[in-house]
């Protein structure tokens, strides 16, 4: 299981490397500019960005024949689809750990009212829950379908996360319980649905 965690991890490092050094730049802009606008795209594309970037990971059980090689390893098709979701996982709370260090270090150094705290910590929560509705969709999406339109479906995932995202999160009273309640579920419900057409699969 380590193992094949951390396959995923390295097959996503030098994309999650380069948009680290992206991200590093960008820090140093939000934590300079007192702009509240500039922390809130910091904080969406930090973290949402490294959930996609996570998501290619499934492009390596596809690519030179690496899937089906797995296959005649002493590993259960449910190891793999889990070292997938446990990789979701992962970097999704890289990106909240780092925009979260960023963002507390600019506001330490700006300043702020209760009022912007309140707004980011719901902004965390809208990125957070895009970040899982988009990986709930996409893995099983590609498992099914096959990964000739990986980008396609990454795209197709990733306006669907934030559409169901944006419609919870409109919701008057515990709207931020709500999102990421449903977010959570839907990526806990993706998982075993995933592992089901795997099994169906011959390779």
């Amino acid at each position: 299981m380590k193992g094949l965690f951390r396959n995923n991890f390295f097959a996503v490092w030098i994309n999650a490397k380069v948009f680290l050094i992206f991200m590093l730049l960008f820090a140093i802009v939000v934590t300079i500019i007192p702009e509240q606008t500039l922390q809130m795209y910091f904080i969406m594309i930090g973290i949402v960005g490294f959930s996609v970037i996570a998501a290619t990971a499934i492009g390596n059980e596809f690519s030179l024949k690496w899937g089906k090689y797995k296959l005649t390893l002493p590993v259960k098709r449910t190891d793999i689809v889990r070292s997938l979701f446990l990789n979701q996982i992962f970097w999704t709370i890289v990106g909240t750990l780092f925009t979260g260090i960023v963002t507390g270090l600019s506001y330490m150094i700006q300043g702020f009212s209760f009022d912007q705290f309140s707004g980011i910590f719901s902004l965390f929560i809208l990125a957070v829950s895009i970040s899982f509705f988009m990986g709930a969709i996409f893995i099983p999406m590609i498992y099914l379908t096959g990964e000739d339109k990986i980008v396609v479906f990454l795209i197709i995932s990733l306006f669907c996360a934030v559409s169901i995202a944006a419609m919870l999160f409109n919701i008057p009273l515990f709207g931020n319980a709500i999102i990421i309640t449903c977010a959570l579920m839907l990526f806990a419900v993706s998982y075993p649905l995933t592992i089901s057409i795997f099994k169906r699969k011959e390779f």
